[in-house]
């Protein structure tokens, strides 16, 4: 599939949302896309905003999927992305869809950076933002406010450092996936001192892999996420900030509704991160607000775009566009930061319908609300005026579940 256009590709690794989100953000400005993933989602497959899908081939030593927990293969990912190098002329522009995918193009840099473009980020700064105990300290001393702290040390007296702590307060793996937190959600929440004693009497082996924060009071619609591009310059690019609405699951999910939302600010502080770390490239960082004090509390920073992405495009401020164009040496013409347009909305069908169905139970005047909120939103997950199959298709794929399980219950009954 040897490439003779100049336009230079886009690779976009996965084809769930996030994936998705950045697809079509490239595609309608005419950037061809090629999807890297470890097999063909159903009904994404039908969008016209993919060139091609490269498939992560099987390994028979690791787990058959690459997301979650599993660990995948660097030497065999590697190996594949520079096969699938030579399919081009020119060097394909590289968008991160999961954290797995980010680690390892910041750990196979040497690898993989005279091939392709990317916002390369040194190892010691991407393990850094991925720890969450040393980007407290290091928000700290760079004046960002950070909620108190404690990171548990195996030698730690925990019922003396449960008596000296405040409540209720969160439990958190120091960074993704660490072995052993099979808890519910992201976080745990003790409510008492007594009810954390408890949690590390039960998991031992999460001391030396866990911190214990104060938990922000507040709802969902109290976090707020800033997501910057920094260009290679040093420059900050484009910035915007999105207001979460709900999240599901409550409280502590991913954002199922939300909306774009000026915060001057919020803005403020995200570059005073940025700048401290000397960050290049996409970045989201996630705080939440305290009425109480008036102050905006850093809670967590992703090294790509969050999974609700094509929000950015649809509010006027197209991030993964603008980092193309930066890492290809490109301009949009414009001589000034864009602005993003206050207000528009963004919703995951499904997620959002699993927390109306756990929060709002059958009250016919929330369902009404409900349904209001879903006609009005101006951007979604799937749905697109001018990419609307793989909605379609999404759709077909979901009432053909419901019509299984309701002809299963009919025929066996259960």
């Amino acid at each position: 599939m040897k490439q003779g256009s100049d336009i230079i590709a886009g690779f976009v690794e996965g084809m769930d949302v996030s994936g998705y989100g950045i697809a079509r953000s490239l595609g309608r400005k005419g950037v061809p896309v090629f999807a890297l993933n470890d097999q063909i989602p159903g009904w994404v497959r039908f969008s016209g905003y993919y060139n091609h899908c490269y498939i992560f081939q099987d390994d028979p030593t690791q787990p058959r999927t690459y997301r979650g927990g599993a660990v995948p293969n660097e030497d065999a990912i590697c190996k594949l992305l520079l096969e699938w190098r030579r399919d081009f002329q020119s060097s394909p522009v590289l968008f991160c869809g999961s954290d797995w995918f980010s680690r390892l193009l910041s750990y196979r840099q040497q690898d993989l950076c005279s091939r392709f473009l990317y916002h390369w980020i040194p190892i010691e700064l991407f393990n850094k933002i991925n720890n969450k105990w040393k980007m407290t300290e290091f928000c700290e001393r760079a004046g960002v406010c950070v909620p108190p702290s404690h990171f548990i040390q195996p030698e730690d007296d925990i019922e003396q450092v449960a008596k000296d702590f405040s409540y209720p307060c969160l439990v958190k793996p120091l960074h993704r996936h660490i072995e052993g937190f099979q808890v519910e959600g992201k976080v745990f929440i003790a409510q008492t001192a007594e009810s954390l004693k408890v949690f590390f009497e039960t998991y031992p082996k999460l001391r030396g892999a866990t911190l214990i924060q104060e938990l922000i009071e507040g709802g969902d619609d109290q976090i707020f996420q800033c997501t910057a591009l920094v260009k290679r310059s040093g420059e900050v690019g484009a910035l915007s900030v999105v207001r979460k609405l709900q999240q599901y699951p409550p409280g502590y999910g991913m954002m199922c509704r939300g909306r774009t939302e000026t915060n001057k600010e919020l803005a403020s502080e995200a570059i005073k991160l940025l700048d401290a770390l000397g960050y290049r490239g996409l970045g989201s960082m996630e705080f939440k607000y305290r009425k109480q004090d008036g102050r905006y509390y850093f809670i967590e920073m992703n090294t790509r775009l969050p999974w609700y992405n094509g929000i950015f495009a649809d509010a006027g401020i197209n991030l993964a566009y603008l980092a193309y164009l930066d890492l290809t040496g490109q301009s949009d013409g414009s001589m000034s930061q864009p602005n993003q347009r206050n207000n528009v909305t963004w919703i995951s069908l499904r997620n959002y319908s699993k927390w109306y169905m756990e929060t709002q139970g059958k009250n016919p005047v929330a369902l009404w609300r409900w349904l209001a909120s879903v006609v009005r939103a101006d951007s979604y997950a799937w749905w697109n005026w001018k990419d609307p199959l793989p909605f379609i298709a999404s759709l077909a794929n979901y009432f053909g579940i419901i019509w299984r399980k309701t002809l299963k219950a009919f025929c066996f009954g259960k």
